[in-house]
Order: structure tokens, then sequence, then C-alpha cells
């Protein structure tokens, strides 16, 4: 049997091989069957006769057949010729195929008996039933699988006796067979005759993964009454057939299957377990100095079986301090009692305490009930979510928020409260709700909700974008209760309209704390980048600019960084040269990693006139716009002579020169060699002046030639000179 499959493996592999080359002769004007017939009938090379019969697989006609028919028995030509005689709509291919499955022995017979299953050619059944009995286990496998795929009162006649007594190989594709024919009575509607075979394979000795398709078919075909018989296999503590049970389960769906799966759940309550301290992230960052990334929701996620293993490394945010050993510093709870610790960038971190794992079983019924979506699977799923032991709760939570509905809310609520990875998994399940009156679930619970309860909901209105919500949570920006106001504040990045954001704005210029201002500029950050008018964004921003002290202008440049538009890079510029330090570092550093080459002007014009501590910043911000943002070549290249000529130093012109390289053009290769007066220059303009000469076209044969002696005169000789009188000399020519 598994012979056999892999015949009809290598037939399929070499189908889906050719169906691109046969789509392509498809869409190609037809070629001539007189010509593909001739070169089959010629001594042309097997190559060129395989590929004609790929041609006939498209183009042939019965004419080619005569043809084709002799090479099944050619060992090198067998499969290229089986596949244009399965594609030829003729009934020669047919009797071809027939007569040679009568005279054909070893693997050639088996091709030939798979293309007759692939064509289930109705008038093989006698030839195939006369191979059944072959000598040749193979030959006898791949008769049986392809009367099935013909299938058939006659067929079954013939299969039915041969089951329990053929050899294990042929047993198993008779199986194979008769479910075939079992499939076919089910779709036509024949259930009892469908039974029937169901119920005979699954009673003989036949390979397991027979008796299981046998035992899926059997459910079905019984329709509700098949339950008892869905459930048998679920008790049956055999994996496979769990397994082929919760499947079938899934493709019957309806109440009465649901409730079978919820009454096998067995019982939803808490046992008495030595839980294990509990695992609560509470706060975590990653980078060096003054550059540090937020990685708290990060590890809250990596978050496994109540424990953590993970490395500090620039996997957790990128790289916040370029250049320097970073660590990860990581604040946490275990069992309520709170630690720190550092990590050095390249150690692991290894905290918590891993919890017994849930039933497996329990989690694949669970499962299944999800994906039938039946109101009493749903119910039970919120009952586990409740009531089951940790492990199983954590389940049924993270189900909840693919099928869960407004009855979920409050019990993802209450769970989002406990800490910990179940409390992670209850957050996410309460945005991801998609079920009907979920909103308005949330609304309602908003309303009354008190302290942990109001910060998880307040979070959800965030995260689901509830402008519903807008009023409670103006409101709860007032709180008394610091985590309160802090989910309030975090929504309102979310949701709030222009018209209100103002809101945000006057709380940045007056927090209550540290800890509020820095939540307050998050938010800004958020609801000023989402605003479908920037501009006016930007402005509203910039209006509190007069009174607003250091460290709230440098927020604001943060946010304008942040969110772009014109607006925001005006507010840059002005805040590139306010009378605070501080906050033109924080302006030049925005503007340099501006994304948008609108930039460009101010940069240059910083450069220039700007403060002297940061006017190379600027000019790097220049040129970085000029080495990689979308800019019109011949303005990339102004800008190369603009910002050689504001570079005070050789390392910003090295970085020109590398621009002038990636974009070679005449212009850029004429400022390339100004830079050879440059003494600590001069080998590297020589260098770039040669690469962009070799990339010009002949039209600039005059400038290269020109450019060349200038290198040639300039640069201390070696492998440059000589590139570069090979370039003058062929310029010349």
């Amino acid at each position: 049997m598994q012979i056999w499959k892999r015949g009809i493996l290598i037939i399929l592999l070499g189908v889906m091989t050719l169906g691109v080359k046969l789509g392509a002769f498809a869409q190609q004007a037809p070629v001539p069957e007189s010509e593909l017939i001739a070169i089959l009938k010629s001594d042309a090379p097997k190559g060129d006769k395989a590929l004609a019969c790929k041609k006939l697989a498209v183009f042939g006609t019965g004419q080619a057949v005569p043809v084709l028919a002799p090479l099944l028995a050619d060992s090198e030509l067998a499969s290229w010729a089986r596949i244009a005689l399965e594609a030829i709509p003729d009934p020669t291919c047919d009797a071809a195929l027939r007569e040679a499955a009568r005279k054909l022995e070893g693997r050639l017979a088996v091709g030939v008996i798979n293309s007759i299953a692939v064509r289930r050619d109705p008038q093989a059944i006698e030839v195939l039933a006369g191979r059944l009995g072959d000598s040749d286990a193979e030959v006898a496998a791949a008769a049986a699988v392809a009367l099935g795929r013909i299938g058939g009162e006659k067929v079954v006649e013939i299969l039915r006796p041969v089951l329990n007594h053929a050899s294990p190989v042929v047993r198993n594709a008779v199986a194979e067979g008769l479910l075939s024919c079992a499939d076919r009575y089910l779709a036509d509607g024949n259930a009892a005759a469908a039974q029937s075979l169901y119920d005979l394979v699954r009673s003989a000795d036949v390979p397991k993964p027979r008796r299981v398709e046998a035992t899926r078919g059997a459910i079905l075909v019984r329709g509700p009454e098949g339950i008892p018989l869905l459930v048998e296999q679920l008790r049956s503590g055999d994996k496979d057939l769990v397994a082929i049970a919760l499947s079938t389960a899934r493709e019957m769906k309806g109440p009465a299957v649901a409730q079978a799966l919820v009454a096998e759940l067995g019982p939803i309550t808490a046992t008495p377990q030595q839980r294990p301290p509990l695992l609560v992230i509470k706060s975590a960052r990653y980078g060096a100095g003054d550059r540090w990334a937020d990685v708290t929701e990060a590890l809250r996620a990596a978050v496994r079986n109540n424990s953590l293993q993970v490395e500090a490394s620039n996997s957790l945010a990128g790289d916040p301090a370029p250049g320097v050993v970073k660590e990860l510093e990581l604040v946490y709870s275990l069992g309520g009692q709170e630690f720190s610790l550092r990590v050095r960038e390249g150690e692991m971190i290894r905290i918590g305490e891993g919890v017994r794992p849930a039933d497996p079983r329990q989690v694949a019924i669970l499962e299944a009930l999800a994906d039938i979506g039946e109101p009493a699977g749903i119910a039970a799923i919120v009952k586990a979510a409740q009531e089951a032991d940790w492990a199983l709760r954590l389940v049924a939570v993270r189900l909840l928020g693919r099928v869960g509905d407004a009855s979920a809310v409050p019990v993802l609520v209450s769970a989002a409260t406990e800490g910990g990875e179940l409390a992670q998994a209850a957050a996410e399940s309460l945005v991801q709700l998609t079920g009907q009156g979920v909103d308005d679930a949330i609304l309602k619970a908003l309303q009354s909700a008190q302290g942990p309860q109001r910060v998880v909901l307040l979070q959800a209105v965030g995260e689901r974008l509830l402008e519903a919500a807008l009023p409670v949570a103006l409101a709860d920006v007032n709180s008394d209760d610091p985590a309160v106001r802090g989910a309030a504040i975090q929504a309102l990045g979310m949701i709030v309209p222009l018209e209100q954001l103002d809101v945000l704005i006057a709380r940045l210029l007056q927090p209550r704390d540290d800890q509020e201002f820095q939540a307050v500029r998050n938010a800004l950050i958020v609801a000023c980048s989402r605003m479908p008018d920037l501009d006016a964004a930007a402005a509203k921003l910039m209006a509190v600019w007069p009174q607003a002290p250091t460290r709230v202008r440098v927020a604001i440049v943060e946010i304008l960084g942040a969110m772009g538009g014109q607006g925001a890079l005006r507010g840059l510029a002005q805040a590139a040269r306010d009378s605070e330090d501080e906050v033109q570092d924080a302006a030049t550093r925005a503007l340099g990693e501006w994304m948008s080459a609108d930039a460009a002007p101010v940069l240059l014009d910083l450069a220039r006139t700007g403060n002297p501590r940061y006017r190379i910043r600027a000019l790097r911000g220049y040129i970085r716009i000029a080495r990689q943002l979308e800019v019109p070549l011949n303005d990339r290249i102004a800008m190369c002579k603009e910002a050689l000529a504001a570079a005070q130093r050789p390392e910003e012109k090295r970085l020109v020169l590398e621009v002038l390289r990636r974009y070679p053009t005449a212009e850029g290769l004429q400022l390339a060699v100004t830079q050879l007066a440059v003494p600590e220059l001069k080998a590297e303009a020589a260098e770039a002046a040669v690469q962009i000469a070799e990339k010009l076209p002949a039209s600039d044969a005059a400038t290269v030639a020109k450019a060349m002696d200038q290198v040639i005169q300039a640069a201390p000789g070696g492998e440059t000179v000589q590139r570069a009188q090979a370039l003058r000399q062929r310029a010349r020519q």
C-alpha cells in the first residue's frame, strides 16, 4: 500500500512540477499535434519526447493515443505518456490503459493502474479485478485502490470478500478502496450502503489509519444517532480516536454535538492544589545611559506557564542605545513579594515557577467547542474561565477572545485583575471579543466598576476604540485613583477627538506627578499621530509653547517628531532655535530622524547658522536625507554640493562621497574630484571618482576623461590610478 502511495505521489509531484509549464503551454498558440506525434515516432532524444508528451497533455487528441500507448512499456517515458493519456478527453485513452494494465508488470503496471484510477474508467473493473490477486502485492494494492476510486455496487462485491483474506499490504488497500466507495455512497445520499461499509472496515483486521477513517465515516453517516459512537471514541483513551472524534464533531456541529462534548468535559471546578507563587511583571526597560525602551508589555507577553525565560538582547526593542552594552532592568512580583534585577545584554533570565498543565483532553474538548460555536459550548468555556483550575482557566480565557459574547465580559474583567499570565490573556481577549452586544456590555460595566476592574475596562475601551466611552474617560482623568487616572489618560490617547485634545495638553502642562507626565506624553503621541488633521493638532501643541516649561517643551518636541506633518516640522524648526539647550538637543535629534525630505532645508539652515553644538548633527541629518530618502536625482546631487560646502570636517565629507558613489552622475563625479584637494580625503575622493566614472554612460566620456586626468595627477599611484588611466583611455577613443 505504501508503495502504491509512493507511485501516486510521484505522479502528483510530476503533475505539480509540470503544472506551471502546462499552464504556459495552454496560453500559447496550439502546437500542431502532427508535429508532436512525429517527434514520438522519430529517433529524437528521450528529453524531446518527454516534452512532446507534456504538450500533448494540452493539445493532444485521440489521434495521439496509438503513439502514446507503446510508451507505457518504456521505463523512462511511461510516466510522461501517462500524463498525456490521463488528460486527453478521448475514450481510446481508457482502452489503451486497460490493455496495458493486462500486460505490464511491476512498477509499470502500478503506474498504468494509477492512471486508470485518475480517469475512473468503469470499463476497467474487470481488468482491475483480475490484477487484484496478482502475486505482486504492489500491483494488487494499486488495483484495489483504483477499484475504490471507480466505486459502485459491482466494485463493492469484488472488494468485500477480499478484505479479510488478502495479505496485509493488499488488505490495507482494499480497506481504502471500500472507504472510497462508502464516501461516494455518503455523498450520493445512500446512507445505508455507506454505513455498512464503514462498519465493515471498522471491525476488520486492517491498519489503524483505515479504522480511524472508517470511524469518522460511521459517525457522520449516522447523523445525530452517531453521537453515542462519537462519545465512545472520546472515552477510548486512544489519542487518534479522540482526535478523529473531535474533528468529526467539528464537521457535524449543532446543539446536540455541543451538549455531548460539554457532558464529556467532566467537572469544571478548581481542585485543591498547591499553586506556585504568581509571577507578575511590573515594569521593564532595556537600554543604557539616557536611551531606554519600555519592554514591559513584551515581557508580559513572553510569560508562559507562570514563568519567564528571555534573553536581554536587541530582539526586545531594537537597539535603543547603539554602540554600547545595554541592560535589562526588570521589576516583578512573585507570590506578592516584589523583586528587581538587572541583566546585562546577552545574558539569559529565568524567573517564576511553572503550574501543573491542564488536562489535555479537556483542553481539546474546549477547543472543539470553540470551533463549533454553539451557545452551550460557549457557556461551558465561560464557566471554565471562571471555575476551573488555573491552567484550564488560561486556556478558556484565550478561547473566549475568539468566540466569547457579552456574557464573557464580566468573567474576563475579573480575570484581568488577577495579575500574571492569566490577567494578560484576559485583557487581550477582552479586546478581541467580537460577539453581539460586547461593546454595550463593556460600557455598561464601566458605569459602575471601581478600582482594578475600572482600570481594565478603561484599557479595553481604548484598545477597542469605543468613542462612546469618551465622557467617562474624560471624567476619570480627574479620578483620585492614580491607576484609574492613568488608564483614562491611556484610553483618551486612543479615542479623544481633535476638539478635546486640549484636555491632554492641559494635563501635560500640569501633571500630578512624573509618572502621569510620562503617561500623558505617551497618550499625546498616540492621539496626535492618528489625527486626520495633523497640522491642526500641531497648532494646538504649539499654542501652549510660550508658557510651557522646558520639560513640557521637550515632550512637545518628541510628540511632534512622532506625528509628522508640515505643522510639526515648523514646530521643530522653531524648537531647534529655542533658548534652552535641552530643547534644541531634542529638536535637532527629532529633525535628524525625520522621515521625509521636506526637513532638508531646515536641517541645512541649522547646519549653517544653528547652535554650533548641534550643527554636525543637523548636517548629518541632512546628508541622511540625501542618502536614504526619496529625492529626485538632480536634487540629491544638489544636496551633496550644499553639504560639502557646509561641512567643516572630513568625516561629513566622507559621508557625502558615499552618497555620490551610491547615485553616480556626471555632476556627482565633478563634485567628487573637488575633494582631491583635501589632503585627508585625497585617496578616498580618487577612489570615489573612479567608482562613479566606471558606472557612467559613454555620453559622459568628456567629463570622465577630464576627471580621470585630475585623479591621475592627484592620486599617489597604485590600483586606483591604473583604473583611472584605463577609464581615460576608453573615454578618449
